[in-house]
């Protein structure tokens, strides 16, 4: 999947990206936007916020159902379990 961000936002952790090749392009939508923000819940945890916005043709509406933010939510997983194995060290 390649993809280009649009917008980064280091102050109010907030990075979004549009897909430009692979991923969903490839299921037929037009567009597809991913957008990460990191909300610091204390110093030891914080809540990631996805969203993925789509654009497409409406002969997509069975495809909608595999469009999901799982593939996020393991990749947060294992940020997560590297930074707390590794904390000592940062």
């Amino acid at each position: 999947m390649k993809e280009r961000f649009t917008k980064i936002d280091d102050e109010n952790r907030v990075k979004e990206t549009e897909v430009l090749e692979g991923g969903y392009k490839d299921l037929g939508f037009d567009v597809v936007r991913i957008r990460l923000e990191i909300v610091e819940k204390d110093s030891e945890s914080c809540i990631v916020r996805s969203t993925i916005e789509y654009e497409g043709d409406e002969k997509l509406t069975d495809v909608v159902s595999h469009v999901n933010v799982r593939p996020l939510e393991m990749m947060v997983e294992i940020i997560g379990k590297h930074l707390c194995q590794n904390k000592s060290t940062l």
